[in-house]
């Protein structure tokens, strides 16, 4: 059984919350897999940028845990997906867990912002997160002040590319940034 954690982001009313996205694969059966707090839509957009990005969903079964609803909705979709290389062996980025991804996929692999990831980055140092990844429009909100190095990408094609180490990807302020 090979598992894959990254992370991600809850928002609530008033505050956000950096969370853990678990991905097992194991050989169990479908009525065994339990799969906890991750809609089928997240799964399925998940599985069609993998497709769409080159990649190749695992052939074992895989179970998926994130710990509460992040909302909104589709904010944890590329640390799902991260998780799932992770757990297959096809991301072994070994910072991988000092890393928030804050973005929603869509179902061609491109990278969505979604509203109040900003507030992501708050609680995120005290927990030992040193690199965020968002989609590359929202990186003019971001500079030096969030405590966290904050890169942005266009793609699942272009985040996969820099945790692999094989190219930078722009960072807040005016360098670019590798793993």
């Amino acid at each position: 059984m090979n598992r894959g954690v990254a992370w991600s982001v809850t928002l609530a009313a008033q505050h956000a919350e950096p969370l853990p996205v678990t991905a097992t694969l194991s050989v169990c059966s479908p009525t065994d897999a339990l799969c906890t707090n991750v809609t089928r839509e997240c799964r399925d957009r998940v599985r069609a940028a993998l497709f769409n990005s080159g990649e190749r969903w695992p052939d074992a079964m895989v179970c998926l845990s994130i710990p509460s609803v992040p909302q909104p909705a589709g904010i944890a979709d590329l640390a799902v997906g991260v998780s799932v290389l992770a757990a297959r062996g096809a991301v072994r980025s070994p910072c991988l867990d000092k890393i928030l991804f804050a973005a929603a996929l869509g179902l061609d692999g491109s990278l969505r912002s979604v509203e109040g990831t900003w507030a992501a980055f708050d609680p995120a140092p005290a927990l030992g997160i040193t690199h965020a990844v968002v989609p590359e429009p929202l990186l003019p909100e971001f500079g030096a002040s969030t405590g966290v190095t904050v890169v942005g990408a266009p793609t699942l094609t272009a985040v996969l590319a820099w945790l692999r180490g094989t190219h930078p990807l722009p960072c807040a302020g005016t360098h670019r940034w590798a793993l």
